[in-house]
């Protein structure tokens, strides 16, 4: 065994097991996995058939739908060497946010347009504007810091926002940090519930009875993968490639096999 193994793009296995288990598998369609492994952390692709083994790969590799007997998927280093012990036949897709032609924010005063999306500094900016305007209606704080030293950043929204004896409700967006439509919608439900406070019955009797905290961008990392001038390569995982709406104890499965 120790003279079969290889490497390719970083990713190990035996080349002399993987011919006789993997047979069903498309040569071609394995380099490129592993060359967008090596580039993006993570692959989405689909497979099939679909059959009673899904359960057990939802636990290995993040599934995003399933179409008849073909089902599409996402997958890191680790749960893509799990899933070809599965011996399914695969190819890989364009990840999703290079399918879609995404419009970027070239000044501050754009992105508040809602039409397109920020930068992530310019996303930094605006919940400090929002805070720094009203003051009495909202407080900034930051949760943490990414694995890649991005601001995870909420907004709590009260008609009295030093108070803390109100019933609280948190609202949060983009844990996958491809799926970008509420990110921009959340800064939107910001932006209204400041700027109709007194002026909207409605916004006033939610602001003066409840606390709103609101994170836009939980994973500021995946969405700003290609770097914090542009959305237009964003990955569904966070910084440490790990699909954190996946990575979680499982009530019957127990912890997740990742540890």
């Amino acid at each position: 065994m120790g003279s079969g193994y290889l490497k390719i793009w970083g990713i190990p296995f035996i080349s002399l097991f993987c011919s006789l288990v993997y047979g069903q598998i498309d040569t071609s369609e394995l380099n490129k996995a592993n060359l967008v492994l090596k580039n993006r952390g993570e692959v989405y692709f689909f497979f099939h058939p679909v059959d009673s083994s899904l359960r057990k790969l939802s636990r290995i590799i993040s599934i995003d739908k399933v179409a008849d007997t073909t089902a599409f998927a996402y997958a890191n280093k680790k749960g893509f060497q799990l899933f070809l012990e599965y011996n399914k036949r695969f190819s890989v897709l364009p990840a999703p946010c290079f399918q879609n032609k995404l419009k970027h924010a070239l000044t501050l005063t754009a992105a508040q347009s809602w039409n397109v999306y920020p930068t992530y500094d310019q996303y930094v900016t605006m919940m400090q504007q929002f805070a720094s305007t009203y003051p009495n209606l909202c407080q900034l704080s930051e949760l943490g810091t990414t694995a890649k030293g991005r601001k995870l950043l909420a907004l709590k929204i009260s008609g009295n926002a030093g108070s803390s004896y109100k019933p609280a409700f948190f609202f949060a967006s983009s844990i996958h940090g491809d799926e970008l439509t509420g990110y921009v919608l959340m800064l939107r439900l910001i932006d209204y519930l400041l700027a109709n406070y007194n002026n909207n019955a409605t916004v006033t009797s939610i602001l003066d009875s409840l606390e709103v905290w609101v994170l836009p961008l939980a994973n500021p990392d995946g969405t700003y993968f290609g770097g914090n001038s542009t959305v237009a390569s964003a990955t569904r995982s966070n910084g440490n490639s790990i699909d954190i709406n996946r990575n979680v104890p499982d009530p019957a499965g127990g912890q997740h096999p990742d540890g």
